[in-house]
């Protein structure tokens, strides 16, 4: 009997604090505000900070789809919320969860929430009418007073027409959508989308700039974290607009969605390597998004660069975790070399330490209207930008930036739509800046900008510029392309506000062209300059010797 009892005791000492550690083991803890890629993170879901790992479940409604979301190991509930009876004379105050026509469901947003919450699943809940989602934010508030919510909640709504879309179907009242968050429960994700009818080969129109301004225009002052659903078949096309509305603030980043239709590789590899990691969600069907993981992973071709994107990012890309890559490089190092035949061309091309080589374009003399490089009709053989585009495409790994002086506004068609030929082909997956020489009409900016959006609006636009301080033409301050300005003198920044005057014009890049003589001075000018803005919006600064 003794020592039967000692062994009770023993037993008890064993388990007792063993329970103790089991009841007082943490619990993650996490506000429904928060990033859902750190929710992701710190319960194990995933290993790091990347859209592409998180998967997701659409439309959990009913209590089969919902049960078989939950038992399954995908890490985020996408589900549809709605009025019981919703446009029926039968209508009541109790949100549901059923998808548009459907206004009847086996499962309330109470019992929903009941349910998800007792696992580690991610919330996202798409209103189709704002008259559910009062009622759904107070449900939620409840939920997170009496037992915790503890995981992020996304809320979506479709607040604007998007690509497609006639003029008679109505969004979501976005200005009540937003209103009714910030008042009743704004610890969310916001997840404001645009409506989007996608019918190939009849409406197949993208993202449009004045879209994503009205977008940006009705949730720049909130204070949550913003995600944009956005059509991954249209995104591509559209990238010089969705690009801008992404870079405005780094709360932002983008969920990319499909209907019936599967996107290409090559379009999300798009998106994938112009953006970083946490920036974007992929909300993409099997087996499309497994074959895309896996060249993601294994993803060591030409990166396929958007030729409107940031030089320095080409240059140097700050997302890519290779050490080879630094993120504290001056814009002053980048090195430009005029190209004026064939030969010094290929010396570029050869080089492997990158830059940006900078071409003047002008008409063959044999062939008017036909671009060619501005130097080449001196030598025996005339090099067409045809023929660059050409080599450029052979040597696509080449870290060399593309600079097109265009001399002629007549010969701007010709080049743009060989640009169009050789990005179409994936043949131009580098940096193209195109400038305006020698436009003499008082409207000339107004063409140069309507031809460039025209034809191929995928490039970073010149403004070459003779007087300090410059004048920005009214075409180019609300571009959603990305702008430069072209100082033709460094002595133009050496009067008294010069410098001064450079710093409040951080929406643009600056190319300062200085003579050899006064490269030294120019370059500690500009070095104070940029060390005086540390910490600021990055700007960058370039330094080309004259040419």
């Amino acid at each position: 009997m003794l020592s039967v009892a000692v062994g009770l005791v023993i037993l008890v000492i064993i388990i007792v604090p063993a329970v103790i550690l089991i009841r007082t083991a943490p619990i993650l803890v996490f506000s429904t505000g928060g990033d859902m890629l750190d929710f992701l993170v710190q319960s194990g879901e995933i290993g790091e900070h990347d859209g592409l790992l998180a998967t997701w479940f659409h439309r959990a409604n009913s209590k089969e789809a919902m049960n078989q979301a939950l038992a399954s190991d995908v890490m985020i509930l996408e589900a549809d919320v709605t009025l019981e009876g919703f446009g029926t004379s039968n209508q009541k105050p109790v949100p549901i969860m059923a998808h548009p026509p459907d206004v009847y469901s086996d499962n309330t947003l109470d019992q929903w929430l009941e349910a998800v919450l007792d696992s580690k699943k991610g919330i996202k809940l798409d209103f189709k009418s704002v008259e559910s989602v009062g009622f759904s934010l107070e449900l939620l508030k409840e939920k997170s007073s009496s037992r915790g919510i503890n995981r992020p909640v996304w809320l979506n709504a479709d607040i604007l027409r998007g690509p497609n879309v006639p003029s008679f179907v109505t969004p979501v009242n976005g200005t009540r959508f937003l209103q009714l968050i910030q008042e009743t429960f704004p610890d969310v994700t916001l997840s404001p989308g645009w409506m989007v009818l996608y019918v190939p080969p009849i409406a197949v129109g993208t993202y449009s700039r004045g879209m994503v301004e009205n977008m940006y225009e009705m949730i720049k002052d909130v204070p949550q974290k913003v995600t944009f659903p956005v059509h991954v078949l249209l995104v591509r096309r559209g990238w010089q607009h969705i690009s801008w509305l992404l870079n405005q603030s780094p709360r932002f980043s983008l969920t990319l969605w499909q209907g019936s239709v599967h996107p290409s590789i090559s379009d999300l590899l798009f998106v994938r390597d112009n953006t970083q990691p946490a920036e974007v969600y992929y909300d993409i069907y099997e087996p499309t998004l497994s074959e895309f993981k896996e060249a993601a992973r294994n993803h060591s071709g030409v990166r396929r660069f958007y030729p409107g994107g940031s030089l320095m990012d080409f240059l140097h890309p700050v997302h890519k975790s290779n050490n080879n890559f630094s993120t504290d490089v001056s814009s002053l190092g980048v090195r430009w070399f005029p190209v004026t035949d064939e030969a010094s061309l290929l010396a570029r091309l050869s080089d492997e330490d990158g830059g940006m080589m900078v071409l003047h374009v002008v008409s063959d003399r044999n062939q008017s209207g036909v671009p060619v490089l501005g130097d080449s009709g001196n030598n025996s053989e005339t090099v067409t930008l045809q023929h660059v585009l050409e080599l450029l495409g052979q040597r696509a790994n080449a870290p060399w930036g593309v600079y097109l002086r265009v001399h002629d506004d007549l010969l701007l068609s010709a080049s743009l739509k060989l640009l169009q030929v050789a990005y179409c082909a994936e043949e131009l997956y580098r940096p193209i800046w195109i400038s305006m020489e020698s436009f003499q009409r008082s409207n000339s900016t107004n063409e140069f900008v309507s031809t460039i959006e025209e034809l191929f609006p995928y490039v970073t636009v010149v403004l070459v510029e003779q007087n300090w301080p410059p004048l920005i033409p009214a075409a180019l301050k609300d571009l959603s392309q990305r702008v430069a300005v072209h100082l033709t003198s460094a002595s133009l920044l050496k009067g008294p506000q010069g410098v001064a005057f450079l710093k409040q014009m951080d929406k643009y890049d600056f190319v300062v062209e200085v003579d050899r003589k006064d490269k030294a001075e120019t370059s500690t000018m500009l070095k104070q300059h940029m060390a005086q803005g540390a910490g600021e919006e990055k700007k960058n600064l370039y330094m080309m010797t004259s040419q």
